[in-house]
């Protein structure tokens, strides 16, 4: 890939859990992938608090990992060079989302932030919960393969 995409991209909670756990090997190296373009620059990725919040509570409760290692998870990604996290949200656009869909209301919120609502951003996750929110959503192996 040539320059930076300008494209953005909001990542989702499986993408970063995904190479924190390693459970699919497939879908690890496509994540790993993704992430080492981040820190490149080559293309611009933002993630939520949202998504901060539920990594703690995935590795905590799923998962089992102690308190130090869920720290040291949740500073790599923090400390993602070239990433940006926001918390901005549309809270009565993720309600009617939530009213109207089967969906998690935390999916939700990261649909109604404003990069997605003005289609600035596409999300990044493996969850096709967001298809049936009319946004757009793609998996990290299918950027990388098109970029």
């Amino acid at each position: 890939m040539s320059g930076s995409d300008e494209r953005s991209y909001l990542v989702d909670t499986n993408i970063f859990l995904r190479i924190l756990v390693k459970d699919e090997e497939k879908s690890f190296y496509e994540c790993v992938e993704f992430v080492k373009w981040i820190k490149a620059g080559q293309i611009r990725a933002t993630t939520s608090t949202l998504v901060l919040a539920e990594i703690h509570w995935t590795l905590s409760s799923f998962y089992q990992f102690p308190k130090e290692k869920v720290a040291q998870a949740l500073g790599s990604i923090i400390n993602l060079k070239n990433l940006k996290i926001i918390d901005k949200y549309n809270h009565m656009v993720a309600l009617g989302l939530f009213e109207q869909k089967n969906v998690k209301f935390i999916d939700c919120l990261i649909a109604s932030s404003p990069m997605i609502l003005k289609r600035q951003a596409v999300v990044v996750s493996f969850d096709r919960d967001f298809d049936k929110l009319g946004i757009s959503r793609k998996e990290p192996g299918k950027i990388v393969k098109e970029s």
